[in-house]
């Protein structure tokens, strides 16, 4: 799912999208729902969410132990199609469109 547009200096240049790239996914396609490439993976944003919970006492089997868990949401970062076509036109590198 695509949760938001990424931009620098008001020019649009990439997808930020709710599934994680798992290492070594850099590089693979995003596609729209028709099945046409809409971007390229290139990174994963990690973001800490702030539902830390430090040494929390817990009940597990009849004892009581002390949890800690930081949270943090996984982000996949593309790059949008049409930065694609302008770096392929501009170095002058062949590409097909439907």
């Amino acid at each position: 799912m695509v949760t938001r547009f990424l931009a620098e200096e008001n020019k649009l240049f990439g997808i930020e999208i709710s599934t994680p790239g798992l290492k070594g996914q850099s590089g693979g396609p995003l596609f729209n729902s028709e099945g046409i490439v809409y971007g390229m993976q290139f990174s994963t944003k990690h973001l800490h969410l702030g539902f830390d919970i430090v040494e929390k006492e817990i009940l597990l089997n009849n004892k009581i132990k002390k949890v800690s868990d930081y949270s943090f949401i996984h982000l996949g970062q593309c790059i949008h199609v049409d930065t694609i076509k302008e770096f392929l036109t501009d170095n002058n590198v062949k590409f097909y469109e439907e």
